[in-house]
Formats: C-alpha cells, sequence, structure tokens
C-alpha cells in the first residue's frame, strides 16, 4: 500500500473513509481483503482519474447491490461464464465466487473468493475489448500497481487512458458529487 499511496494522489479535500469492518464482515459473512481495507481508510470509495471507480464495502446485508462491493449482476453471470481469454481458466474460476470492487466504463473488476483467506484472493477482470474473464494472481493494490506502472505483458482493462498517466488521481465521491451539484466540472 506504501507504493500505492506514493504513486495516487487524493484530488480533492476528502481522502479516506472510516469504516466499521465489523459490521461489514457481518454484511459479507467474511472480511475482505487488508490491502482493500487499508484503500479504503488511505483512499475511500470514489474513482481514479474518471476512469475506474472504486466501489465502497456494504455495511449492512441490505446494502449489498448498487455502488458498493456485491456479487456479480444476474444478468452477467448468465452472459459471460463461459468466457476466458485463457481457457485453462475457465474450469479454475466461478463467476459466482467472484466479488465486484470496480468497474470502468466496460470492464468489471472482481475478487475471486473462493480461497479462505481473503488476502490471497486474486483480481478477476471482464474486458469489454477482449469480451472475456482473465485472473490476475495479485490482490487489489498490486494489481491497481501494476496498473499504473504498465506491468502488464497484455493490458487487462478495456481503457487505455490509464495507460498513459504518471501521476494518477483519486477522486473521493463526497467531492465528486459536490462539484456536480455546484454545476462545476470535478475533473477540469
Amino acid at each position: 500500500m506504501f507504493e500505492l499511496t506514493k504513486l495516487l494522489s487524493c484530488f480533492g479535500p476528502t481522502c479516506g473513509d472510516v469504516v466499521d469492518w465489523g459490521a461489514v464482515e457481518a454484511a459479507y459473512g467474511r472480511r475482505l481483503p487488508s490491502d482493500y481495507q487499508q484503500f479504503m481508510a488511505a483512499f475511500g470509495c470514489g474513482s481514479i482519474e474518471q476512469a475506474l471507480y472504486i466501489h465502497a464495502p456494504a455495511i449492512t446485508s441490505d446494502e449489498l447491490a448498487g455502488n458498493v462491493v456485491s456479487a456479480l449482476p444476474a444478468g452477467i453471470l448468465a452472459g459471460s461464464a463461459e468466457d476466458w481469454r485463457d481457457p485453462a481458466q475457465a474450469g479454475l474460476y466461478h463467476l459466482e465466487d467472484m466479488l465486484l470492487w470496480g468497474i470502468t466504463e466496460e470492464d468489471f473488476l472482481c475478487w475471486v473468493t473462493s480461497d479462505e483467506n481473503p488476502d490471497r484472493w486474486p483480481v478477476a477482470v471482464y474486458s469489454r475489448c477482449h469480451a472475456a474473464w482473465s485472473v490476475y494472481p495479485y490482490g487489489m493494490v498490486e494489481f491497481l500497481l501494476r496498473l499504473f506502472r504498465d506491468g502488464f505483458d497484455e493490458w487487462p482493462i478495456s481503457d487505455m487512458g490509464l495507460r498513459s498517466i504518471s501521476e494518477p488521481r483519486f477522486l473521493h465521491d463526497t467531492d465528486e458529487e459536490a462539484g456536480w451539484e455546484l454545476q462545476e466540472r470535478p475533473w477540469e
């Protein structure tokens, strides 16, 4: 996480969320990864360069839909279960085991939650430009670091805009919503 905080900067006055992780664990019936917890403490929920949105955790089981970490929507489960870039991964991973933690305009970023230890959950990406799933053996923060440092042999997401940004910025939901309410363009 230290490396990510050196690279990613908050763009706005709000940075970080205070989260009741006990309530989150009760809502999901399991703990979420510690690097995600650290990300929430340092940055919170919001957008990276208005290209990659990071979801907040649900605090109650009633919130497990919408812009929070959640299971994949039924349409995605039904429509993309057979779509894998690497056919060898098709039998190893199941969409029902995924929790959605981030999105781009075209992609879904998830954890594969089949391991008992959430700190060993790999990141799965459904890339619409490839129309397929891929699983990467990294946690969320390592995945983001590799994304910002162009550390993938093949670019894992559809949005190429993040590939050329050397100093990515994070804008918390609170600040982005306040900007729009004031009819300002918070990213400009």
